[in-house]
């Protein structure tokens, strides 16, 4: 029985990380970090919170700043889950969305955690999502990585379907 064990146990559960737990602490304080700071500056922090799921979309996307980091550096996990997609792509699309507008010389005025609206974002990582269903394994991962990646991506996805309702009020709260 100790055998089966043994052998029943997925690669993936003890995989070795390039970044220490140390590390991984500091860039997600980091992120959490800017992300409550990006408020602060921009005198959204009020209470009560007024204006919460902009605020909680903006640390989305501090999050996502991290996120390409931090899953780039989990050598030898294999495939991964379908939340580590998301989040690695999320991630991507807030890093090139970044870098494109530096290039365009529209730093200045950029909203660096958040460069796309919500619709934009949301509906991209459903497209991702979708994809990533389709062509994933269906494995059972319930690594931090991967379940933070799937609170991220459902996030994204309910703030892009949520301001295509019909209600304009919506997206009045959303503010």
């Amino acid at each position: 029985m100790a055998s089966k064990r043994a052998t029943a146990k997925s690669p993936t559960s003890a995989s070795p990380s390039v970044t220490s737990p140390i590390v991984t602490s500091l860039l997600l304080a980091g992120a959490l970090g800017l992300g409550l700071w990006t408020l602060v500056v921009r005198g959204r922090v009020s209470w009560p919170p007024t204006q919460l799921l902009s605020s909680l979309f903006t640390v989305a996307g501090c999050l996502a700043l991290v996120g390409p980091i931090l899953l780039a550096s989990r050598k030898g996990r294999g495939e991964g889950g379908l939340g580590e997609l998301l989040w690695m792509a999320g991630g991507l699309i807030v890093w090139i969305f970044d870098l494109a507008a530096v290039v365009r010389g529209e730093w200045r005025g950029l909203a660096w955690t958040t460069p796309l609206g919500y619709q934009a974002m949301g509906l991209t990582i459903l497209a991702v999502l979708i994809a990533g269903w389709r062509w994933r394994s269906a494995s059972k991962d319930w690594s931090w990585t991967n379940v933070t990646g799937w609170l991220l991506g459902l996030f994204w996805v309910g703030m892009g379907l949520w301001t295509m309702a019909p209600a304009g009020n919506l997206l009045a709260l959303a503010r």
